[in-house]
């Protein structure tokens, strides 16, 4: 009788930690956030980027902010520059924030000529995109960061 009673308590409670410790919760992947070139515009004086930054990650971004960058040349490759062109979002909410499922679009005027001039030292035909903010998971606001070639992160 006792050991069919510890039998059942024992099948029971590992029935109960089985289904308590199993969450099926979602976690954040940055890999979702999805970047998208609507428009390219390029003269001798500027260039111009229209970017679609849409959120499918299943939390709430917040605190936003979006920066293009041309990488330096280097002789064995490039390095990141630390001067960057700030996006401007079609948004006019402060600070920026982006719901789950929605999108935004960013515009990026960067002054080639007035500001780099006739620079052979950058790497105007890739530049480098950064993208900064928190996700929501529950009320705790956790920072993440996007780094990378535009044209690696838009394909």
């Amino acid at each position: 009788m006792i050991k069919r009673y510890l039998y059942f308590l024992t099948i029971v409670t590992l029935l109960g930690l089985i289904v308590g410790c199993s969450t099926n919760k979602e976690r954040f992947d940055d890999e979702d956030i999805i970047f998208n070139v609507v428009k390219t515009e390029e003269t001798m004086e500027y260039k111009s980027y229209k970017i679609e930054i849409s959120n499918k990650t299943g939390f709430d971004l917040t605190h936003l902010s979006f920066n293009l960058s041309y990488p330096i040349k280097t002789s064995n490759g490039s390095k990141s520059n630390p001067y960057v062109v700030e996006g401007k979002s079609t948004s006019t909410t402060t600070p920026l924030n982006l719901k789950s499922g929605e999108t935004i679009t960013y515009t990026i005027y960067a002054p080639i000529q007035e500001v780099y001039g006739d620079s052979d030292l950058l790497d105007f035909e890739n530049p480098s995109i950064v993208l900064k903010g928190y996700y929501l998971d529950g009320k705790e606001e956790i920072q993440f960061g996007i780094y990378g070639g535009l044209s690696v992160l838009a394909s």
